[in-house]
């Protein structure tokens, strides 16, 4: 198996736990703050298997995944009864969760690399190799790597994709959490017309989304990668 296709499964593996912690949080939430629709379901689970989409999660990663480490993805849409919400705004804050799931996976990623910079031996060495591999940086050697290098790797791509998948998540566009979150600030007719431009935005994504994208995520990895750096 050449490296490429090894690290495009190691990546595979994180992606799909991070669509199961977006999901399961959002179903989590939305039991919180009174629907249990989610719950019932089994989807606050971090098992993939009840967040899967088949275009989301298996087919549209597996078109890129091995050409580029930057890869999205997503599971299928929670649930929700809204008419067992307290609130009109509750609905909000599920989909506000997803998102904020992945910030906070990346920042206990985050967390556990600088723990293990200071309590394994290696580790530091290590960690500017794993993040140029997440890369898929043809020139790192893999050569007398510590045995702690697999889980360097892990926790680094944990930062990664969910970082990317935040900023992903964050794209106003009706199918996603930003765009539902947007509508709650629109007027009843500016809400109508967002939602009737759903198929034009989605073409417009095509062409500027991933600019957009990474105009959120390099300035937050490159805090991530900073922070990681100095502590």
């Amino acid at each position: 198996m050449s490296q490429d296709v090894a690290l495009a499964i190691f990546e595979f593996v994180v992606l799909l736990l991070a669509i199961s912690i977006h999901d399961a949080a959002q179903a989590w939430m939305a039991n919180r703050l009174g629907d249990p629709t989610a719950k019932m379901l089994g989807r606050i689970s971090l098992n993939p298997l009840k967040h899967y989409d088949v275009l989301g999660t298996i087919i549209w990663p597996a078109l890129f995944i091995f050409r580029s480490p930057l890869v999205l993805g997503w599971g299928k849409p929670i649930p929700i009864t809204t008419r067992n919400l307290k609130r009109y705004k509750d609905e909000m804050f599920i989909y506000l969760t997803g998102p904020l799931a992945h910030l906070a996976a990346a920042a206990v990623c985050l967390a556990i690399l600088v723990v293990l910079k200071h309590t394994v031996a290696g580790t530091t060495e290590s960690l500017d190799i794993a993040s140029r591999l997440a890369f898929r940086d043809p020139m790192v050697s893999t050569l007398d790597l510590p045995p702690i290098f697999p889980i360097l790797l892990f926790l680094y791509y944990g930062i990664l994709v969910n970082l990317l998948l935040f900023a992903f998540n964050l794209i106003p566009l009706p199918s996603l959490d930003g765009g539902k979150v947007l509508r709650y600030f629109l007027p009843y007719n500016a809400q109508q017309t967002f939602d009737s431009w759903s198929f034009y935005l989605m073409i417009a994504f095509f062409f500027i989304g991933f600019r957009i994208i990474m105009f959120i995520l390099v300035p937050m990895l490159t805090i991530f990668d900073s922070v990681l750096n100095a502590l």
